[in-house]
């Protein structure tokens, strides 16, 4: 079974870039793009796996302009959904745990896979609402581990602190899947990827790279 490949854009892309990927990609990547090219690339292509980047704390619909909710992106043919991404939590004082909490439970209600991050502190980054819900929804959540000292710095832990890390995610969260993301690229990817305990990895800037991104996805 292949591992998971996870290709997040953040705020980059174009509908030009997003054409070529819709014609050339690697059938099992699951693409982050950003919300508003979603329905493009549903429409366009269907069988595409997409992960939206974020989703509202608020479930249902009402007065919350700017808000984009689960359901909506759920609706648009997301299949999956990042939850607290690092950049998140450092630049909204709204992604606090408690508030992360309730995006995972949007998302995992409205029948998506929450890609929860976490980075070296994350037992302070879930709280005890999350870890109950974690233990129950465990085939509907994938825990993304990013050290915040690898997220755009090219700098990747040693294979083993990357392993003793997925460990204690694991020991507590028997059978969760575990993505590693932070700095991953073509020259990395095959050692990361030949990690027993990673089950995907999650791609930031080499991601809009489409070569690169098939090559990484061919080792998985």
């Amino acid at each position: 079974m292949n591992k998971l490949i996870v290709g997040n854009w953040k705020m980059n892309g174009n509908l030009s870039l997003i054409d070529e990927f819709l014609h050339n990609l690697d059938a099992h990547v699951i693409l982050c793009i950003p919300s508003v090219f979603v329905a493009y690339a549903h429409l366009k292509k269907p069988t595409l796996q997409i992960a939206a980047q974020d989703c509202s704390v608020y479930s249902d619909f009402g007065a919350h302009t700017g808000e984009i909710s689960a359901k909506m992106l759920s609706e648009l043919g997301c299949k999956y959904a990042i939850i607290g991404h690092s950049e998140r939590r450092r630049t909204s004082n709204f992604d606090t745990p408690s508030n992360v909490f309730a995006k995972l439970q949007n998302v995992v209600k409205c029948g998506m896979t929450a890609i929860l991050c976490v980075d070296e502190s994350y037992s302070d980054l879930v709280d005890n609402q999350t870890k109950e819900f974690l233990k129950t929804n465990l085939n509907k959540v994938c825990i993304a581990y990013e050290p915040l000292s690898a997220i755009g710095t090219g700098k990747v832990p040693s294979l083993t602190e990357i392993s003793e890390t997925l460990s204690k995610i694991k020991d507590a969260y028997f059978g969760v899947q575990t993505l590693y993301g932070g700095s991953v690229n073509l020259s990395n990817a095959k050692e990361i990827l030949s990690i027993e305990l990673v089950d995907g990895v999650l791609i930031g800037g080499a991601s809009l790279k489409l070569t690169e991104l098939n090559k990484i996805a061919r080792l998985s």
